[in-house]
């Protein structure tokens, strides 16, 4: 599933191919992939541009020249995809735009759980959807505050969107091997230091995916990505990777490294 770095991509590749560019035509081939009626998209994006993105956690908003911003979310498969020709359109790409300039903006959506919606506010849609900061913008103070009082484990904390948006199931793992707390640690178990520890561990797994354009192979070799498989050998520890559930989510950890 795309993560705060993969969406960040995503905003990148936008940014550099769809901008400011007259959008002529929208097409939906499966309107269940739209949150609002499919003639409100014609309505507010035909014969506008795209002129600008911002990202919050795994939602991208694109702001137009008319009076909605369109908010994107990729779900399990869902990427961009830039074309010209109109025999290319991508087999999933389920929903394009056409611009002015004869080029196509695609939204693969193989699985079909990403969508579109559309929006007067990126402020209110994120209040309104219970959204942290942008866990790269988030504070340390922020985060701190937002533990308060949790009685659960930290794997499914750091999970939640309105701790911090962005992270998901890989981005946890990683983050907490990195910060050798196990998964399974209770917050209220947790001293100030550790919370830093995690805190710190978010911020630069965050920026070696981007900086790596979440590319896994690239990451550092003590990155529990290259590893991160049941019965797979600890870089620091030799030890074998374990797998359990928590939160109802496969989580993969090391417990010599990340002891409990």
């Amino acid at each position: 599933m795309p993560e705060l770095p993969e969406v960040h991509g995503y905003k990148v590749y936008i940014d550099s191919t769809s901008l400011h560019k007259t959008i002529t035509s929208f097409d939906c081939r499966d309107t269940k992939l739209l949150k609002k009626p499919k003639e409100a998209f014609t309505e507010y994006l035909l014969n506008e541009q795209l002129t600008g993105t911002e990202r919050i956690g795994k939602y991208l908003f694109l702001k137009t020249s008319g009076s909605k911003i369109l908010v994107m979310h990729f779900g399990m498969t869902g990427r961009p995809n830039y074309y010209k020709d109109e025999d290319d359109r991508p087999k999933f790409g389920h929903i394009v735009l056409r611009f002015d300039n004869g080029f196509h903006f695609a939204f693969e959506n193989k699985r079909k759980f990403g969508w579109w919606d559309l929006t007067d506010s990126i402020e209110d849609y994120r209040q309104e959807h219970d959204l942290s900061i942008d866990a790269r913008k988030l504070s340390l103070e922020d985060f701190k505050n937002s533990l308060n009082n949790r009685k659960t484990h930290i794997k499914k904390i750091i999970m939640d969107q309105s701790v911090a948006a962005g992270v998901g199931n890989w981005m946890a793992d990683e983050i907490l091997y990195q910060a050798k707390i196990h998964p399974e640690k209770k917050v209220e178990d947790m001293s100030e230091k550790h919370i830093e520890t995690v805190f710190d561990a978010m911020k630069k797994v965050i920026e070696v995916a981007i900086e790596h354009d979440a590319h896994y192979n690239d990451f550092p070799n003590d990155f529990l990505m290259h590893f991160r498989k049941e019965g797979a050998t600890c870089h620091h520890t030799g030890a074998e990777i374990k797998k359990m559930k928590v939160g109802g989510r496969s989580t993969y950890f090391s417990p010599e490294w990340q002891e409990l």
